[in-house]
């Protein structure tokens, strides 16, 4: 076993934890890293970092992968390697067409090895490393992302899947932002359903709006850019230039609880910056936040008024480097979804999407009544009873419970108020989960002999299911079939090890990974994952 050069861990360590800070569990995580990015981590300019990568796996211009390989690490070493590889799909998407020709071309410059194709000593080991990271993201509790492709671009495509904002994408942000005077802070739904409706766009831009699936990453993505040209004072396109600035700002959702009577109680529940390490913070009339889990603070301050959610508040946020306000936003509606850690317990809070099979509550202004009842009528939403006032004092802010999607097809659909649809509107056709059995403390995991039961969620009657042993390659289950929408066992003679379950219904398609430990574990398990 080779180990890693003192640069190369430097710099594999920062990309790990630069992609992985303030994002939630249970969400989708993207090795979306750019020059601006790579710059922003202090460690050095972007040919540091490729000499660092160069210096870890280039032999006499020959790629050895062994040195990342089998590193028995807490964490994946080859992260800083796969990085480079998104900066050179990120190098062949500067301008409006893709040529996966060039991608090599790209990645040997990088790399600082010469030829335009595969480099020589490089097989198809990088495959190996992407799994091993998809592996331990989904460990961790997030959602992997990157996929292979089909025939001669199943390579290529692992690092192309990677790439959400390029170069050319945030200048054509710039000149929109500009040009329809974008000046107000906006909503990451609200962004999304304009540029939709924008005829002007790249072609890539255009893609990755087609793609619901990545709609709440690329929504984040492309709030920071509108935030940092606001902070930019609005510039002109041809001077606006994104360099991963530190947020001025902390967003808020809402949390839910209710009171002994059963009355609707609403928090501050305040949003760690995504990707940028936040210690502590203290804000005016509301005091220190403290960290609950990833990507969120505990929720502050009173119950909020009618009055709060209507208009929305800010906050001063007291003795920060950069930070200078806590927002809640206005908005005529709320999506609030179980705690996707402890499904069981009754609070509700805006933790993201509502997600298939899952029941949640909308909170939404008067206004709004009209579309879900057309949302109903239409047999794409339903809802357990009927509409209840959210506040004891005279409003127009009213609540629907147990509500839960029934149908994946909006496309011909057209409310009075987009985002409604943006937010509600399923990003997939399938979800499975994992429920029951003994779990393993903050472990991501179960223990052996006490398995979850494995619900897969969808919208056809069955689902093709194969589980798979990662380490091995046993196969468990082969295409087997079973009934969406009710929990089934997994087998009982499963050993420790990490497992991978894909499920396949028509052309829909998705994989979650399942870790088994010894009881003999559980001790270090938690302490490693805590």
């Amino acid at each position: 076993m080779v180990a890693l050069q003192d640069a190369y861990a430097r710099w594999n360590r920062a990309i790990l934890e630069w992609t992985i800070q303030g994002i939630p569990y249970d969400t989708p995580v993207y090795l979306s890293v750019d020059e601006e990015v790579i710059s922003s981590l202090g460690l050095g300019t972007v040919e540091d970092f490729c000499q660092a990568v160069r210096s870890q796996v280039v032999v006499d211009s020959r790629v050895k992968l062994s040195t990342l390989q089998s590193q028995d690490l807490s964490e994946p070493a080859g992260v800083a390697f796969l990085a480079l590889m998104v900066l050179a799909a990120n190098d062949m998407m500067r301008g409006d067409e893709l040529d996966v020709k060039d991608f090599f071309t790209h990645f040997c410059r990088r790399l600082g090895v010469p030829g335009d194709s595969r480099p020589l000593g490089m097989k198809a080991e990088e495959e190996s490393l992407w799994q091993e990271w998809n592996q331990w993201l989904e460990r961790k509790g997030w959602v992997a992302t990157a996929r292979p492709g089909k025939g001669s671009h199943r390579l290529i495509d692992y690092p192309i899947s990677q790439t959400l904002l390029r170069k050319a994408d945030i200048q054509k942000l710039g000149q929109i932002f500009c040009e329809r005077g974008w000046t107000a802070a906006r909503s990451e739904t609200r962004l999304l359903v304009d540029l939709a409706s924008e005829r002007n766009l790249n072609q890539h831009l255009e893609r990755l709006l087609d793609d619901r699936q990545r709609h709440k990453v690329l929504g984040a993505e492309i709030l920071a850019v509108h935030q940092e040209w606001l902070d930019s004072g609005c510039p002109e396109p041809q001077r606006f230039n994104r360099v991963c600035r530190p947020p001025t700002q902390l967003s808020a959702g809402l949390y839910r609880t209710e009171d002994r009577w059963g009355t609707p109680e609403y928090y501050i529940y305040p949003k760690m910056p995504r990707h940028w390490a936040i210690s502590e913070v203290t804000v005016e009339n509301l005091g220190s936040l403290r960290s609950e889990r990833a990507g969120w603070f505990y929720p502050v301050g009173a119950p909020l008024s009618a009055s709060d959610i209507t208009a929305g508040r800010s906050w001063l946020i007291q003795g920060h480097a950069h930070l200078q306000q806590l927002r809640l936003p206005s908005r005529d509606f709320w999506v609030l979804v179980p705690d996707p850690d402890h499904p069981e317990s009754s609070a509700l809070a805006s933790w993201g999407a509502p997600k298939l099979g899952s029941h949640f509550t909308v909170l939404f202004r008067e206004a709004l009544w009209s579309d879900l009842q057309r949302l109903q009528e239409e047999n794409l939403l339903q809802w357990s009873g009927s509409r209840q006032p959210a506040f004891e004092e005279t409003s127009d802010w009213w609540e629907i419970r147990e509500c839960q999607v029934l149908a994946p097809v909006w496309d011909a659909l057209f409310l009075e108020h987009p985002e409604l649809k943006e937010a509600l509107q399923p990003c997939n056709r399938l979800r499975i989960t994992l429920s029951g059995g003994l779990r393993v403390p903050q472990g991501r995991g179960w223990l052996v002999g006490h398995l979850p039961r494995v619900t897969v969620y969808g919208f056809r009657p069955t689902v093709a299911v194969t589980l798979t042993e990662v380490r091995t390659g046993s196969t468990y289950l082969q295409e087997d079939h079973r009934s969406a929408n009710q929990p089934w066992d997994l087998p009982a003679t499963l050993l420790p090890g990490t497992y991978q379950i894909q499920v396949r219904s028509g052309t829909a398609y998705e994989e979650c990974f399942l870790r088994i430990l010894n009881w003999n574990d559980l001790s270090l398990a938690s302490l490693v994952e805590a």
